[in-house]
């Protein structure tokens, strides 16, 4: 599902952020990417939703080169994935309701499936009671929780996180992993960056470790459950 083949990013500046990256994702993996901060995590997840496109090397979502991709072509790339971010991004003077259906609106979806979609996935992500409120009357915890609704009502094959807990206490962040985890048992792929070695620690998913712009180590869910 997700390829990456010899791929590096060096940005107009000379800062070489990735170095020769191959990494290869299945469809339904739960894969956390871990590291320092500058290591070339962000990079990486931007380069999966081709919001940065890569200097050299291929990266691969369903066989389709995102190096090659046209602009015009990005949305369609964008409707089978969902992306969260640390700072939510969301539309401060739209309800809960509003921000999720937004994401269905912008693609011509009727009012029916607008309006059915969006319930089930604010009940999915336990929100059902928050639907007429707005991002600031909502805990960080509830946001990103809206957050995870509006990546998910498009119902995408993919769903990358880019540090999704940093703005969050421990129990609140647990909160929203055991949500991404249950996402994934539905058949999701999740790419996750987190600082969170903690809760990474204790979940016994795939962790890639990147340093330097460079893939150090790949630990599959059986060697995490292992201890190797």
């Amino acid at each position: 599902m997700i390829k990456l083949r010899n791929v590096s990013k060096i940005y107009p500046n000379g800062a070489r952020a990735l170095i020769g990256v191959n990494l290869k994702i299945a469809k339904g993996e739960f894969v956390f990417l871990v590291g320092p901060s500058g290591a070339g995590k962000s990079t990486l997840i931007k380069l999966l939703y081709r919001e940065e496109i890569a200097t050299r090397g291929q990266v691969l979502i369903n066989n389709v080169n995102l190096v090659r991709l046209k602009n015009s072509q990005i949305p369609a790339l964008r409707r089978n994935m969902g992306v969260i971010f640390q700072d939510f991004k969301l539309l401060p003077n739209k309800t809960v309701f509003e921000n999720v259906a937004f994401a269905l609106q912008v693609i011509g979806k009727n009012k029916k499936e607008v309006k059915e979609s969006t319930l089930t996935v604010l009940d999915l992500v336990g929100l059902s009671s928050k639907v007429n409120a707005f991002p600031a009357e909502l805990s960080g915890g509830e946001q990103q929780r809206v957050c995870v609704a509006r990546a998910l009502v498009n119902r995408p094959g993919i769903l990358i996180a880019d540090e999704p807990t940093g703005n969050l206490d421990v129990d609140t962040a647990w909160g929203i992993v055991d949500l991404l985890d249950k996402i994934n048992k539905y058949g999701t792929t999740v790419v996750m960056a987190t600082h969170a070695l903690q809760i990474v620690e204790q979940m016994n998913k795939r962790v890639v470790r990147v340093e330097g712009g460079k893939i150090i180590e790949d630990k599959a869910e059986e060697e995490v459950r292992l201890g190797i």
